[in-house]
């Protein structure tokens, strides 16, 4: 085929497949497997599966599950599509899922370090699709008690690459924060400098928010004169890696209460605001900014009525913009909220006590493929440094 056919014809037929078959396809010739790992071709195909909206699959993490980790149909049945193999880097650890961005899942493992109550983070980066994943250089900063870390994941357009965020923040005081980043172009992370030392923010969210760029929490503001708490967004570019405060409006910075969760709908920076007396969630407005970095734009889009149910996190997801949450009393039982109809529909599907990753649905891609990486091999439990694979 590619002695009959341009090459620019068979990359185009090359980069609409899906990764299964892609990874059958680097056996077939040289040619083939060369053009598959180069990151210009892994680029085009993950932006491809984005153009089509090949979203089709929701991560699925269950505690008590022997299959801890499940890609789910979104098409309202969320029946199970595959199982995935945790990689070799977390078994055995206290390691806690942080975000995913195009494909790849960063995790993240807290050991202790020897008795003087010092902790470090081995970070881990995981490509399901492909059954490959990475560890990251050990970072800089440490975490001693009492202090805790905030993480950001996301990619850069403008140089083609990903980031990941550590802020090293104090349980006790205000910022700044000691905050570095890593590169997975350079493989190195490097210390952020000229955080912003006047800021008085606890962020209440460790769950971050990835849109137009850039990675959002939501924070809460202790004013220097007054004990009243405010909300507003933090955000930290992945192009020009500047922090920075997205004021909210004062209707829904204020008031004790209630809860705020960002998430992504229709590539739009949205809010779910929980109203919560008595530790059970009444109603939840979703709001959208429909321009983004405009205060004004916050537009509420409906309101969602709870029906007495004690509802865990709430997601929202690209398949019919529907939001899917669980109930808390009965981890078992997961609802559907349609828009459109303004239903509570029980589903299927999500079996055992666990946590739906992802405020977006999964996308596959090809990333990690053209690096150094650690593909676990499940059937000897044994782990192997390899640069080329046939899967």
């Amino acid at each position: 085929m590619s002695n009959r056919l341009p090459r620019d014809l068979w990359t185009e037929i090359l980069v609409s497949l899906p990764v299964k078959s892609l990874l059958r396809f680097q056996c077939v010739c040289k040619s083939w497997k060369s053009l598959i790992y180069t990151s210009t071709f892994i680029s085009m195909h993950t932006q491809h599966s984005e153009s089509a909206d090949n979203y089709t699959h929701l991560l699925h993490c269950s505690s008590y599950s022997k299959k801890p980790y499940q890609l789910l149909q979104t098409d309202g049945s969320f029946n199970e599509f595959q199982e995935l193999e945790y990689p070799c880097q977390m078994r055995g650890g206290d390691h806690r899922f942080v975000h995913d961005c195009k494909g790849l899942i960063l995790f993240t493992t807290v050991i202790q370090d020897g008795l003087d109550g010092n902790r470090f983070e081995r970070l881990t980066l995981w490509n399901p699709a492909i059954r490959m994943s990475m560890t990251l250089p050990r970072p800089r900063i440490d975490v001693p008690v009492p202090k805790y870390c905030i993480h950001g994941f996301g990619f850069d357009q403008t140089s083609n690459d990903y980031k990941v965020l550590r802020m090293v923040c104090d349980m006790y005081t205000s910022f700044p924060p000691q905050v570095e980043l890593y590169r997975l172009r350079t493989g190195a992370w490097e210390t952020i400098t000229g955080v912003d030392d006047c800021f008085q923010y606890y962020l209440s969210a460790k769950t971050q928010a990835f849109v137009n760029g850039a990675s959002h929490w939501v924070n809460v503001v202790w004013p220097m004169a007054s004990c009243s708490p405010k909300r507003a967004v933090l955000l930290f570019d992945m192009c020009d890696e500047k922090l920075r405060v997205m004021k909210l409006p004062d209707h829904l910075s204020l008031g004790l209460g209630k809860t705020l969760d960002l998430g992504v709908s229709g590539g739009l920076l949205s809010l779910m605001e929980n109203t919560k007396p008595h530790d059970v969630y009444l109603s939840c407005n979703i709001w959208l900014m429909k321009e983004y970095g405009v205060v004004e734009s916050w537009t509420k889009q409906f309101t969602i009525d709870l029906e007495g149910w004690s509802c865990g996190w709430i997601f929202s997801f690209r398949n019919n913009e529907k939001i899917l949450a669980w109930n808390r009393k009965n981890e078992k039982e997961s609802v559907l909220y349609d828009p459109k109809t303004h239903r509570l529909i029980k589903v299927g599907g999500i079996k055992g006590k666990g946590y739906l990753f992802g405020k977006n649905t999964f996308v596959e891609s090809l990333v990690l493929l053209d690096k150094e990486h650690t593909r676990c091999d499940s059937k000897k439990g044994k782990k192997r440094r390899e640069r080329h694979a046939c899967a």
